[in-house]
């Protein structure tokens, strides 16, 4: 470390609150820039090379994965040390901030709420005021304590962390959304500060700065105690995120060195993506080359495609029930959150996930604990008070392998069954479903919804409207499901072909005919005939008509050019100025045209590499690329190359003097209105002929790749895990008339002879009976009893059988399963069992109780945030239902839901039916008034990770046994006061229960399950769901925390509780439509819209008071303007 070590205050100031200005003015805070640059200068020193790096102090706990990812960092850390904060730079990042807080004005801006959790609906003001006192400050939530150390005039030095970013022009480049305080979770302080003494906003925005300040203090040390211990290890990598993930997948299958590159580290760079770090550990191979057992894409999606990013992480998975992948949008794909995920992979997600072998939690459960309603609510707020084209709707996926885990029965059983990892389909079925989503992914190009599209972009505008995929992709797609189904993939593929091929829908569909094909070989997953040998050699089979060799043509001159080779255009810089003057960053394509007479003919690629330099061949080196590249970039002089794979064959086709090739924009409303007047009707850049060698070259590989190692290398990757599958436990699915999933097939074919196929065809019983959500356990006579697993959960219960005596087979189907269908067994519930006797959550995350904020004693101000939160555990179907009096018993969901409400309102004292708070409940039969369940509740937390409240709870299962041990016990529990409050329940939710509990104990465990675990010895989790019966096992009864023990009635019943953690439970919303905001929350958020507001109190009014001085601020009163003149004489300028 440096000699000077950064305190957590020095810290904060520096980056993690992201000021613009760091202080000034106190010879203690003054030294934070000398603090910042001399830790600099230790880097630097540390990172000289990846050796170096490895043995310094920092090595232990950040490991990096190449050497350009080094020389990356020391460029920052090189600006950091030597940048002059005085001049310039200062300008610019007060330039920057000023013109940023000029743009958002009185608006409320009010994505910052996502960290008030449950409480954003109490946050509203205080959010919006603190997000606009940061862009106007420069510092978090314009913070008094911050504010006043930038000195008497508010100056401060330009922060190098704001003056320094990797934007081409050089200029401030913090992204417009910035909020410091989205970070952290302050719920708790929403709250004191909602139900609290009512403070004026800046107050409160200090109160929640310094909340903030505490958590980022207690996170430093419990890293640096972690890093101590060597317990944490974090691999940086600079680069494409989507080329990282794809040279990890060849990578786990390649017996090459792991630095061999198969592509470019990143756009705009011209250098090979190689993972040469592992030498500096002294090992053959990076550790992280092994599979995974979480990934978390951050919002990847909204920026590469949600399709693009899971493709190329789903691979990457370990192959285990609890291995998960997150993937998370924030820019809305739809304006019913309901379709946004189907509309976002372009398809039904149910058959999606079948098809590439993961799928969303959400539509195998069909809840969620995460509080949904949050997102939901603040998006309905934001229309209300915000007029923007682009919403925001944080949408977060939990992706797991759908073939859940057969039950421990299974395993405990005799014949054990395989599990069908794979599915089988029909090749026209498949092609069907693959065209479908193939004209979703590419919908920007279809003629007939081009228009339509500008039209309601003018005024709404979906993450989709931009154009992330090129033909790559959907290979892409197709090369993972390659993977997992099972199908005759030479008529798949000419089907689909095909399909494309006679399409008319998509205006240049035809023209990128060439691409597709070419990345189907590329990717190694299908190779058209022309490209499977050179075109000379299949001249005569295909009757192409090639033009005679010569050889002035180089590569293409020669007896045998390769299939694909790479067209190198270098376009002058002069015509790129057109776009230095708009903000617009148009999609791009390479066109290659052939004259033939009369007669044009064009294909369009649009995936390429582009960077700024100078390209040329050596011809004495056999004709290999040389590249001079230009570091500057944008901001240099040279040329744009652009190197893009093509067909060879197209370029053999016709007079070579016919054949021209151009950069043009892709076509679209927006370019059109944009740029035609000035590229003409074609949208061309430039254009010139293939006989320009000065602009024009054709080379076999890009520079520094190989194309022969690249395909080598995938089909090696497709044949290790596409081979080896028993086709005999393959799952046929069948595809409705809308191409989407709706039923599974299991057929079991018996060798003829078998003791099986006699007894079959001597007319032996046959039976399917459910086991669980993805099991039939079927049974021939009394000679075989096998499970069979579907590959995806299934509506077990009411399967069906075919079969044939004489063929020997018998055929089980079942119709999928998918949330929000009524699921006999509960899936959300379910607990996964392992070979090794382990156990895992499904779709119930576990949570730390300890760790978790309390909630204080509560008031009736927390009435309001409270209601609002289990208000929207509802469905919208779930409310009609309530509202219209319905029968709740048919619908044990529904009835949960309204139960827990009870015990949460009840628990906060703030039920109709109770007199103040209540901590004991019993859980009670309506049908015999018989309670089966004891709950004590010793408190109320925060759940942070997703944004709800939990209860702190200890769960007694009562049977007859029990309830005669503990007669006395549970009679002066009863004579107490407040009495233990009756939840009453139909048989339905009973049964709910029972399954949810253990689900619930499971997700708070911090003890270890015995040996002699009931799980384990029975086979079965819950033990059982019967009346009178216990569903837990008893390892963890007997490990009550103090806040139980210090209740004097619960003592008696320490010996058989298990603690749970009770939240709330959540409609999935891309499954189900969420409740809308009532008329009283629409009229609220309506409060907080666009408008001149105090700027100490935030009153809406249009009669407000102007600062004299500096004419930036306005107050509702002379009262407001003294309150505040405090915290603002350091800012108003004179």
């Amino acid at each position: 470390m440096a000699k000077k070590k950064f305190s957590e205050c020095s810290a904060w100031r520096v980056g993690i609150q992201e000021a613009s200005y760091l202080p000034c003015g106190q010879s203690q805070i003054k030294s934070d820039l000398v603090i910042l640059q001399e830790h600099t200068a230790k880097l630097l020193t540390a990172s000289e090379t990846l050796q170096t790096w490895l043995t310094s102090s920092y090595g232990d706990y950040v490991q990096l994965t190449n050497e350009a990812t080094l020389r990356e960092l020391r460029q920052y850390w090189i600006q950091y040390k030597t940048i002059d904060v005085s001049g310039k730079i200062d300008k610019i990042v007060r330039i920057g901030m000023l013109k940023r807080s000029k743009e958002i004005g009185t608006s409320s801006y009010l994505h910052g709420l996502r960290s008030a959790g449950p409480l954003w609906f109490s946050g509203m003001e205080v959010s919006g005021h603190s997000y606009r006192k940061y862009w106007e400050t420069g510092v978090a939530g314009g913070n008094s304590m911050d504010s006043k150390a930038l000195g008497e005039k508010g100056k401060g030095y330009a922060n190098p962390m704001f003056a320094v970013s990797s934007a081409p022009s050089g200029e401030f480049a913090v992204h417009y959304g910035s909020e410091p305080l989205l970070g952290f979770n302050l719920a708790e302080t929403f709250r004191e500060l909602e139900c609290g003494k009512k403070l004026h906003l800046a107050a409160q925005s200090d109160r929640l700065v310094e909340a903030a300040k505490t958590q980022f203090t207690n996170w430093i040390g419990n890293f640096a105690k972690l890093v101590k211990k060597q317990r944490v290890c974090t691999q940086l990598f600079h680069g494409d995120a989507i080329a990282l993930c794809q040279q990890l997948q060849l990578g786990t299958t390649s017996s090459e060195p792991a630095d061999r590159a198969k592509f470019y580290i990143k756009p705009w760079k011209l250098q090979a993506l190689r993972l040469d770090g592992h030498a500096s550990l002294k090992e053959t191979r990076w550790p992280f080359l092994d599979p995974f057992d979480i990934i978390d894409t951050s919002n990847l999606g909204d920026h590469v495609g949600l399709i693009n990013m899971v493709v190329a992480t789903a691979p990457l998975l370990r192959s285990q029930s609890t291995s998960v992948l997150f993937t998370e949008t924030l820019l809305a794909v739809s304006d019913d959150p309901r379709g946004s995920l189907s509309a976002a992979l372009g398809t039904d997600v149910a058959t999606f996930s079948m098809l590439i072998g993961l799928a969303p939690i959400g539509i195998l459960a069909g809840t969620t604990l995460e509080a949904v309603s949050n997102e939901a609510g603040l998006q309905g707020t934001s229309r209300a008070v915000q007029s923007q084209k682009q919403s925001q709707y944080r949408l977060r996926v939990h992706w797991r392998s759908p073939d859940v885990q057969p039950s421990l029965a299974c395993w405990a059983s005799e014949s054990k069954g395989k599990i069908s990892r794979r599915v089988e389909a029909d090749p026209e079925g498949l092609a069907a479903w693959l065209f479908s989503v193939y004209r979703k992914m590419f919908a920007k190009e279809d003629v007939s919804n081009l228009f339509p599209a500008a039209l309601r972009m003018q005024s709404n505008q979906y993450s989709t409207d931009i154009q992330r995929y090129t033909r790559a992709a959907i290979v892409a797609l197709i090369r993972v499901i390659k993977t997992k189904v099972l199908t005759d993939w030479d008529r798949m593929m000419g089907t689909f072909l095909d399909m494309v091929e006679m399409d008319r829908s998509l205006l240049v569909g035809s023209n990128s005919l060439q691409e597709l094909n070419m990345h189907l070989a590329l990717f190694g997953v299908w190779t058209l005939p022309v490209l499977a040998k050179g075109p000379r050699r299949v001249q005569k089979t295909f009757n192409l008509p090639l033009r005679p060799r010569s050889n002035v043509e180089g590569l293409l001159g020669g007896v045998d050019p390769p299939s694909i080779v790479h067209i190198v255009l270098s376009v002058p810089r002069k015509c790129l100025d057109i776009f230095r003057k708009t903000s617009a960053t148009p999609g791009m394509h390479i066109a290659v045209k052939q004259q033939f007479g009369a007669q044009q003919y064009e294909n369009s690629f649009y995936s390429f590499h582009c960077c700024f330099g100078k390209f040329s061949q050596n011809e004495e080196d056999g004709g290999l690329p040389v590249f001079e590249e230009d570091d500057k970039g944008w901001l240099g002089s040279a040329d744009l190359v652009i190197i893009c794979p093509v067909p060879t064959f197209g370029l053999l086709m016709g007079p070579r003097s016919g054949l021209k090739v151009s950069l043009a924009l892709n076509t679209s409303p927006e370019n059109a209105a944009l740029f035609t007047s000035k590229l003409g009707l074609g949208l061309t850049v430039f254009e010139t002929s293939l006989e320009n060698q000065h602009r024009v070259s054709i080379c076999e590989d890009p520079p520094y790749l190989s194309t022969h190692d690249f395909i080598a290398s995938q089909q090696g990757w497709l044949q290790k895990y596409s081979d080896g599958a028993d086709t005999e436990t393959a799952a046929f699915v069948v595809l409705d008339s809308k191409h989407r999933a709706h039923k599974l097939q299991i057929r079991t074919t018996f060798t003829q002879g078998s003791e099986e196929a006699k007894a079959l065809a001597g007319g032996a019983s046959v039976s399917a009976a459910a086991v669980d959500s993805s099991t039939v356990m079927l049974k021939l006579g009394d000679i075989l009893s096998r499970p069979l697993v579907f590959p995806f959960p299934v509506q077990s219960s009411s399967s069906k059988t075919r079969i044939a005596r004489k063929s020997s087979w018998i055929e089980v189907e079942a119709a999928i399963h998918v949330a929000p269908q009524q699921d006999a067994f509960d899936t959300w519930t379910k607990i996964h069992t392992t070979l090794d006797g382990s156990f895992s959550l499904g779709s119930i995350p576990r949570v730390n109780l300890d760790v978790q904020p309390a909630i204080s004693l509560m008031t009736k101000k927390d009435h309001s945030w409270l209601n609002i939160l289990m208000g929207g555990t509802l469905s919208e179907s779930e409310k009609q239902l309530k509202d219209q009096g319905s029968d709740q018993s048919t619908h044990p969901k529904l009835e949960l839901k309204e139960s827990l409400n009870i015990i949460f309102q009840s628990f906060a004292g703030f039920h109709p039916k109770t007199q103040g708070p209540v901590h004991t409940f019993q859980l009670t039969l309506k049908r015999n008034n018989s309670c089966h369940t004891l709950l004590f509740i010793s408190g109320m937390r925060h759940d942070l990770d997703l944004g709800s409240v939990v209860l702190d709870a200890w769960v007694l299962p009562l049977t007859n046994a029990r309830v005669e041990k503990l007669s006395s016990a549970i009679q002066g529990l009863l004579s107490a006061k407040p009495r233990p409050l009756g939840v009453y329940l139909s048989d339905k939710e009973s049964i709910l229960w029972k399954r949810l509990l253990p689900a619930l104990a499971e997700r708070c465990r911090n003890w270890h399950h015995k040996a002699t675990c009931e799980y384990r010895i029975k086979g079965a989790i819950p033990l059982s769901v019967e009346e009178n019966q216990n569903p837990l096992c008893g390892c963890g009864e007997d490990k009550v925390s103090s806040s139980f023990a210090k209740v004097k009635q619960w003592a008696p019943f320490t010996k058989y509780v298990t603690r749970v953690a009770i939240a709330p439970v959540f409609p999935v919303p891309y499954v189900e439509s969420l409740i809308r905001l009532s008329d009283s929350e629409e009229s609220s958020a309506m409060a907080v819209k666009k408008g001149p507001r105090c700027d100490n109190c935030n009153v809406l009014s249009g009669q407000l008071l102007v600062c004299g001085k500096c004419g930036r601020v306005r107050y509702c009163s002379k009262e407001c303007q003294r309150a505040a003149w405090k915290g603002h004489k350091v800012l108003c300028k004179t």
